[in-house]
């Protein structure tokens, strides 16, 4: 069987890293999903946040705390 590691996240770090991505797609590339979809991390539950980040393939491990 697996394991799964445990690690605590910081969320705000997550959250505000993952807005200025968004942002920066907005800004820089002219890709408007970005702003609304900065919108909705504002939004989004620490568990939902979390969610997100995997399925963009985030290091989760560079917000351990």
């Amino acid at each position: 069987m697996f394991e799964e590691e445990v690690i605590t996240i910081d969320i705000d770090r997550l959250r505000n890293d993952m807005r200025a991505e968004c942002l920066g797609a907005y800004f820089g590339g002219g890709f408007g999903g970005g702003l609304v979809e900065s919108s909705d991390i504002d939004r989004l539950t620490p568990e939902k946040l979390i969610e997100m980040a995997q399925e963009k393939g985030i290091d989760l491990r560079r917000y351990a705390i």
